[in-house]
């Protein structure tokens, strides 16, 4: 799909990409998608390509590119991110070495955002995440959720 949204007003254009994710969940088929809106690509993409005069620069997962940009092209393509909306809560907690409770928890895949609301919503410094068995693997701190949204170049 070459540009599919590019002509539709924001509210359509989330819908229809809301709807192209419901769909790829059911048909579990592999959609080529081209865009130039970084945040589209981000939003739809398990995995994204950046490239530059037609050759990849950088490939991988949201994550792989907003946090660990290959270069300085694309480290100015992704400094403008909401990173609290790309950036998931696994990339930046401290694991678990012992078991912990009493906290706010939150699955893998959680967003930095999400996690910042639960956590001020709940008025605690810091929360629990666990896998989708509900094994604990970390723990995330307000000030890791935070250093997370801000860019580091």
């Amino acid at each position: 799909m070459d540009e599919a949204y590019s002509a539709l007003d924001p509210l359509i254009r989330v819908d229809m990409q809301s709807v192209l994710l419901d769909l790829q969940k059911e048909i579990r088929k592999t959609v080529v998608f081209i865009t130039h809106d970084l945040d589209e690509a981000l939003r739809l993409g398990d995995r994204i390509a950046i490239l530059r005069d037609g050759e990849v620069i950088q490939q991988g997962t949201s994550q792989d590119i907003v946090l660990r940009p290959a270069d300085d092209y694309v480290a100015n393509f992704v400094k403008e991110v909401n990173r609290g909306r790309v950036v998931h809560v696994e990339a930046v907690m401290t694991p678990a070495t012992t078991p912990v409770s009493g906290k706010p928890t939150v699955v893998a895949g959680t967003t930095v955002e999400d996690m910042l609301r639960l956590l001020s919503r709940d008025a605690a410094d810091e929360g629990i995440v666990v896998a989708p068995t509900g094994d604990p693997l970390g723990i995330v701190t307000i000030r890791q959720l935070a250093s997370a949204m801000v860019n580091a170049h």
